[in-house]
């Protein structure tokens, strides 16, 4: 990674009232700390930090801060919080830490989806587990972002932590058992399917069933008919003999 160079003014006052005249001026404040020194209260633009990590290094950049062009005050640092809006999204302030550039830094770095896998054209639902990686290395060996090829996943394919390859300068802390994505089959829609075929099924069913009812009634209705008739038949019968 490289060190970017991120020129900022110190602000002595601080609070909630003159962080919004900060940011209505388009600018941001921010904070530098640690190294056993003072934290020091900060004004960045806001233009140019956004394009700083747009295009360079990311929301866990490793940057040379400039204060007021005073080095016993600014120095390498890592971008350690940014805090945004929670409609807007806009940076809303902005954590620095000091570090040394010699020694190992614990940070986290995201993980980069690339390719199209297999599973997802057969209709299958691509289940994102884990968006960043734990790993520890030197300040300037902090890769932007780590690849994983999903190309050839297919429904039921999974891929973990201990599959990752990284440079040699990098060492993952993330367990190596835990899921990265997983590739899970259509249930849902199976779901549907069957659902839709049962009711299918039932709905014949019910239909036969009607139509036998309502043919044993016709058929009880046409014994009756002929039972009326015979009692008729008999009744003329008698009424001639009598004559």
């Amino acid at each position: 990674m490289e060190l970017q160079t991120l020129k900022v003014e110190k602000r002595n006052d601080s609070g909630k009232g003159v962080a919004r005249k900060i940011r209505a001026k388009g600018l941001i404040p921010g904070v530098l700390y640690g190294n056993e020194q003072e934290p020091v209260h900060l004004t960045l633009n806001l233009h140019d930090f956004e394009r700083m990590l747009h295009l360079h290094a990311g929301e866990h950049a490793v940057v040379q801060v400039e204060v007021d062009g005073d080095t016993k005050i600014g120095g390498p640092a890592v971008l350690k919080q940014l805090q945004r809006h929670p409609v807007r999204g806009t940076i809303m302030h902005a954590d620095f830490h000091r570090i040394n550039l010699d020694k190992p830094l614990r940070t986290s770095v995201p993980v980069k989806f690339i390719g199209q896998a297999k599973g997802l054209v057969e209709g299958g639902v691509f289940d994102y587990q884990m968006r960043e990686i734990e790993i520890e290395c030197l300040p300037l060996d902090i890769p932007e972002d780590i690849e994983v090829d999903v190309t050839e996943l297919e429904i039921g394919d999974s891929i973990h932590v201990e599959e990752l390859e990284t440079p040699d300068k990098v060492k993952i802390l993330s367990e190596s058992r835990r899921t990265i994505a997983v590739i899970h089959a259509p249930r849902v829609v199976e779901e549907v399917v069957e659902a839709e075929d049962e009711e299918g099924v039932e709905g014949e069913e019910g239909a036969e069933g009607e139509e036998g009812a309502e043919g044993a009634e016709a058929s009880a209705g046409d014994e009756e008919k002929s039972k009326e008739k015979s009692k008729e038949k008999s009744k003329e019968k008698s009424k001639e003999k009598s004559k």
